[in-house]
């Protein structure tokens, strides 16, 4: 039997009036007397008796339709239930993430799992080696650079390294100038620092500290200097400042890697496996193929 038969039988019992009640359900009566027929086939049984009267139930036409009305009840009370989860908290993930990956991509991965995933999220901002050195105290974090450890590493994004300016400038210029620094993870700072004295015999001139790095892109628009920082697809050049790529001795831009950490002995909630399993099908799977898209973009034409 079809749901709708189950609501017919019902209506029936309620109000025995095939004419009343082919109205409330919109069918023409020739149709409904067809589908009570087809239900006392299926049943090989008679379930109406009619009369000038109206219609009056069996025996066997009164316990199908209790149980119809018992069939609808549990139908509905399913379905509710089954919306509620929607709605019901499944419980909490405890995240940690770099200061630029929390401004730059943390919003869209959460926002974009909290569509289908009804949980809250605590979010702890931190140091890629302060975050490395809590991770037992997370359920996991995204942190800059590479990490050797207890731990299970996941790549999920590179950033290239950048000389921001306010005007066009050539390398041999930034000895002379100011150089913007910021708060950041010690492997950000070895690997601007190698490339430095790879290519200049001195300290770099007249330092500034301006604590976060949108500081400093604040302080380079003013012209107070230049800051070296590495940037995400997603960065909105809100200055026009000038962006001259860092390259190595082999002439490849510097990239930096970052990671989505969890402890290997840490027990894991079910939560924080459907929040993996999103990350590897959903975040780290699109940003492999569009990294193997550009790169085989690039070597075709020779960039």
């Amino acid at each position: 039997m079809k749901d709708t038969d189950w609501i017919i039988l019902n209506e029936l019992y309620k109000e025995p009036n095939l004419t009343k009640v082919s109205e409330k359900l919109y069918y023409s009566q020739p149709s409904l007397t067809k589908i009570i027929q087809n239900i006392e086939e299926e049943f090989d049984t008679r379930i109406l008796l009619r009369s000038s009267k109206g219609v009056k139930f069996t025996l066997e036409g009164e316990y199908l339709a209790k149980r119809a009305k018992e069939y609808l009840k549990f139908m509905e009370e399913t379905k509710n239930k089954m919306k509620s989860f929607k709605y019901e908290t499944r419980g909490k993930l405890n995240l940690g993430s770099s200061y630029t990956y929390s401004k730059y991509f943390l919003p869209d991965i959460l926002y974009n799992y909290s569509k289908e995933n009804n949980v809250n999220f605590n979010i702890i901002t931190k140091q890629s080696e302060d975050l490395f050195r809590d991770i037992h105290n997370l359920d996991g974090a995204f942190i800059h650079g590479k990490y050797d450890g207890n731990i299970e590493s996941i790549l999920v994004d590179e950033e290239k390294a950048y000389i921001l300016s306010k005007n066009k400038i050539e390398l041999e210029d930034l000895k002379n100038m100011p150089m913007i620094n910021y708060s950041t993870n010690n492997k950000t700072k070895d690997i601007l620092n190698n490339w430095w004295y790879q290519n200049f015999n001195s300290e770099p001139t007249n330092q500034i500290f301006s604590g976060y790095v949108d500081v400093a892109w604040q302080l380079v628009n003013r012209n107070l200097g230049y800051v070296c920082c590495f940037l995400s697809e997603n960065f909105i050049n809100d200055y026009g400042l000038c962006m001259t790529p860092m390259l190595d001795e082999n002439g490849e831009q510097l990239i930096r890697e970052t990671y989505f950490i969890y402890s290997k002995t840490q027990d894991k909630s079910n939560i924080f496996d459907d929040f993996l399993e999103y990350l590897k099908t959903r975040v780290i799977k699109k940003w492999y193929w569009r990294k193997r898209y550009e790169n085989e973009f690039n070597t075709k034409n020779n960039i």
